[in-house]
């Protein structure tokens, strides 16, 4: 017995016992020895056996032997005999583990459940495993084939280690080791048994060449070789005879027209010899999924450099006629309408879509091409055999090498797969097949083992250590596209969208030509596909939505009711009403765990539908308490498609994309019937004087929306008193150029958005020195004005954005006024210490600007509050929201503060 044989062995993945056993048992042939061991007769043999009786290896094989498969599962696997339950003393732990969205993919399923036969069944999974595997760096090997019509050289071979490759599961390896090592024998014996011999090699079924159907056409050529001898078909792959049609040959001819395929799609006769066996179906698909990576991630490549490459420094300001003067220098503020070019420069952004269209074109194509081998029962022309057994190695790979379905997912904006229809319209082909196939669908639930990093082994030569992190399943990353999918619908309801109806032919059209016919049906089905709303309605419901909803039907027959409930549980969902403060308890908690609970709180709470109406006005129409009453309930939301697919758009991306962080978070609440009427709370973001301050504005979607930019104001006002920011009015008009207030890069009809202006309003406008947003003044960075300033809004937030909010929190944003403020307790008490010591002792001015304009500050004695009284009132009120204090008396508006004889009293919280 050999080192290199027992190398051989270790590089396959075995343990150094088992491979010493199988190998003396086949007197030292090591392909011999692997089957063995692949088949399971040694496995009574402990995977970390290392004192083996004959175990001669030397240092470096038994190095090698220990770094095979190195385990890092936080999670404590559980023991796969018990079907993934830890000791009962455990049990506490995994509670805490089920919150961090980890559970096992593999859990006790009832006993009256009846269950398809899941080919993963008892294997556990989670998103925080991680695993080091060895592989071998292997040579690259080519080959010259020439093919007739075909301009092919040299291609490269499709090496064991990487056909191998992955973080491999159960018995994996073996097949995928037995089915390389069949395919590669040199001789295979005629079906007929008639003693002629046929040649066999790896080149006839591993070869990359530079396109699918290159493959696939010469696979075709060779796979049926005819014997010399007797005559009879022989299957290359699986040695078995071919003497009939396959049902898929039988219904084609059955056809009086013949069926036609897609370009680059092998036709029906190519794929009835490719689809013979399971044996063709492992080693297409295997051979299938390595091209797509490798496409994928070139596609990647190339549209990450063309970004880059694009990135030109921006062109010298060119002022308008009219226009005031920019502010320029370091200090200019980008982005909010005073500094910066009047027109935007996209021509990088049009250089990168160009890229990216070609490259979802090449992606988009071997998808298409390749899907034509997955498992289908339901395939066009009746199933083959192996669409019914699925070959064990098309698991394996379809489990290792489906990256691209999760990097496409990850990608969670409607509007972008919108834009990008080619390419996604091809993922959710290839999600429909694999969902609709019970040997395949249980794999979109189980999160993918991907690659993190790789580092050469410092113990084997030649070799890498790859390390491999548990990451959300296809279906986990698929839920937020079908959370924007049903916004989309929402948005999309009370549209009357175009009735296509079947053609229906007169007495008279029957006798006319059949060219005038199909010319008919030509301009019917143009029609169709030209009404923007029923594309989309079509691809959120039929495409998205019935896409997750048949992965759940499939991951309920194989894994039961229990599982996919507990799955549903930790997949992210918009919550339909308020979450009461109660229900998130912060005392005893450490700074991180109220972080986590804030985030995780307010990524649910970010995004919701609620009754904005009030009641009706005198014309019985609905009345809101809204900036922008008037204009609402002089529009109706149905009478402008356009609008509405808009406005389906932008509640896509806005349920899954609000900004929600620790430091700063954005709110949005959507009227239920009347999807155009929204409003917003943005909570200023720290290190600015507006930290943790509630900053509320109304928003409507005018009838040109979007050719026309939203309506935006601000209503933090302190009864429109006060003047927050240059670019935030008393009046609550608020200045920036995407809104048209301000001379700059402007709304771009048909691609700016309503969170485009959200993020601009929170991060450009709830600046660190807003006393540089006003022209002229952004060279002030650090000025004792700039400072005053800062002092003067510091005070307006306590006052207002905090006080007056917490007494009188606006609908509908009650609850999350207060969980706010409750859950960030401590950290503004911090905050107010700070401040205090950064405080100039004035009172609050209406219209401050630090005596550098000649404006008239005009400031109520109501409306003036010092830094102290503001805070006092601010800590006292967060006592109350803690339980610390009962509530005290009421502030009603204007600021006079009713006693609780003067009127009824106010519930504690």
């Amino acid at each position: 017995m050999g080192d290199r044989a027992l190398s051989e062995l270790i590089d396959m993945g075995i343990p150094l016992g088992r491979a010493v056993a199988a190998l003396k048992r086949s007197k030292g042939d090591a392909m011999s020895a692997a089957e063995r061991v692949f088949a399971g007769e040694f496995d009574d043999i402990p995977s970390n056996d290392e004192e083996v009786d004959g175990a001669e290896g030397s240092s470096s094989v038994q190095d090698k032997a220990d770094s095979v498969m190195i385990h890092y599962n936080e999670d404590n696997a559980m023991d796969e005999d018990e079907m993934g339950h830890e000791d009962d003393e455990d049990d506490e732990d995994d509670e805490d583990d089920m919150n961090d969205d980890n559970f096992d993919y593999d859990e006790d399923m009832s006993d009256d459940e009846q269950m398809a036969s899941d080919p993963y069944a008892g294997i556990f999974f989670s998103k925080d495993r991680v695993e080091d595997i060895i592989e071998p760096i292997e040579t690259e090997e080519t080959t010259t084939i020439s093919i007739p019509g075909i301009n092919t050289t040299e291609v490269k071979i499709l090496g064991r280690g990487e056909w191998m490759s992955g973080c491999p599961e159960s018995g994996e390896q073996s097949f995928l080791f037995q089915l390389y090592n069949t395919l590669e024998e040199g001789r295979m014996p005629c079906s007929a048994r008639c003693g002629h011999s046929f040649t066999r090699k790896r080149e006839d079924f591993f070869c990359l060449f530079p396109k699918f159907p290159q493959y696939t056409i010469y696979l075709n050529r060779i796979i049926r070789p005819h014997c010399p001898q007797c005559h009879q078909i022989t299957c290359l792959a699986c040695g078995e005879r071919v003497d009939r049609p396959s049902a898929l040959h039988s219904q084609h001819t059955k056809d009086k027209a013949p069926m036609v395929s897609a370009p680059d799609i092998p036709s029906p006769t190519t794929q009835e010899a490719l689809l013979h066996c399971p044996n063709l179906q492992g080693v297409i698909l295997g051979v299938g999924l390595h091209m797509i990576e490798k496409t994928f991630s070139q596609s990647k490549d190339s549209t990450s450099s063309t970004e880059n490459s694009g990135k030109a420094p921006p062109s010298k300001k060119r002022k308008t006629n009219g226009s005031p003067p920019l502010a320029t220098g370091k200090g200019a503020i980008k982005g909010t309408g005073y500094a910066g070019n009047m027109q935007e420069d996209r021509t990088g952004q049009i250089a990168a879509e160009k890229a990216q269209k070609k490259a979802d074109q090449q992606v988009a194509t071997i998808l298409r091409q390749v899907q034509q081998f997955l498992p289908n029962p339901h395939r066009a022309g009746g199933p083959a055999t192996s669409d019914y057994l699925v070959h064990p190695t098309a698991l394996a790979h379809l489990r290792r090498r489906s990256a691209f379905m999760n990097d496409l997912l990850r990608n969670d904006s409607l509007f972008d797969m919108s834009q990008r229809g080619d390419i996604y319209r091809a993922l959710f082909d290839w999600l429909e097949i694999v969902s609709n196939n019970e040997s395949l669908a249980s794999m979109l639930g189980m999160p993918q083992m991907r690659q993190a990093k790789s580092v050469l082994s410092p113990t084997v030569p030649s070799s890498l250590i790859i390390t491999y992190e548990g990451a959300p399943s296809p279906r986990e990353l698929l839920e937020n596209v079908v959370l924007q999918a049903k916004a989309a619908l929402k948005g999309l309801e009370g549209v009357p969208l175009a009735q296509i109806e079947g053609l229906e032919l007169t007495e008279e059209e029957l006798r006319t030509n059949i060219k005038e016919l199909e010319k008919k049906e030509a301009e019917r089905v143009e029609r169709e596909s030209l009404d923007e709303n029923n594309v989309l309605k079509a691809f959120c419901s039929l495409r998205i939505i019935k896409s997750a909803e048949t992965i759940d039907k499939r991951l309920v027959e194989t894994k039961g009711k229990a599982f996919v409930q507990r799955m549903k549980e930790q997949l992210p969902r918009i919550d339909e009403s308020g979450i009461q403060i109660e229900e998130i308890p912060a005392e005893g908690q450490t700074d991180e765990e109220i972080i986590k609970m804030y985030e995780e709180w307010a990524t649910r709470a970010r995004f919701q539908y609620v009754d904005l109406r009030t009641g009706s006005n005198i014309m019985d129409a609905p009345s809101y308490k809204h900036a922008y009453s008037a204009l609402i309930t002089d529009i109706e939301l149905d009478n402008a498609p356009k609008r509405s697919l808009a406005i389906a758009k932008e509640l896509a991306i806005l349920t899954t994309s609000l900004p929600v962080a620790w430091h700063s978070s954005v709110f949005l609440r959507v009227d239920e019937a009347r999807v155009d009427v929204l409003k917003a709370m943005i909570i200023g973001p720290e290190g600015t004087p507006y930290e943790n301050g509630c900053l509320l504005f109304d928003i409507f979607l005018p009838l040109e929306y979007n050719q026309r930019c939203p309506l935006v104001k601000y209503m933090t006002t302190n009864g429109g008193k006060w003047r927050y920011n240059p670019n935030l009015y008393a009046d609550g008009k608020v200045c920036l150029s995407l809104l048209g207030t301000w001379q700059g890069p402007g709304w771009i009809a048909g691609q700016s958005t309503l969170l485009q202006v959200l993020i601009s309003i929170q991060s450009l406008i709830l600046c660190e020195e807003p006393y540089l947003n006003e022209p002229g003044w952004a060279n002030m960075s650090g000025s004792a004005q700039s400072k005053a300033y800062n002092a003067n809004i510091r005070r307006m937030v306590l006052a207002d954005a905090m006080a007056n909010n917490i007494k009188n929190p606006p609908h509908p944003f009650e609850y999350e006024i207060k969980t706010h403020f409750r859950l960030k307790a401590k950290a503004i008490r911090q905050q107010i210490e700070k401040w205090r010591e950064m405080d100039d002792s004035k009172e609050v001015e209406a219209d401050y600007w630090g005596g550098a304009h000649a404006h008239t500050s005009v400031t109520s004695a109501l409306s003036k509050r010092s830094f102290e009284a503001a805070a006092k009132e601010v800590l006292r009120l967060l006592d109350e929201l803690e339980g610390k204090v009962q509530p005290g008396p009421k502030a009603e508006k204007g600021g006079k503060i009713r006693s609780p004889k003067e009127g009824k009293k106010k519930p504690p919280l």
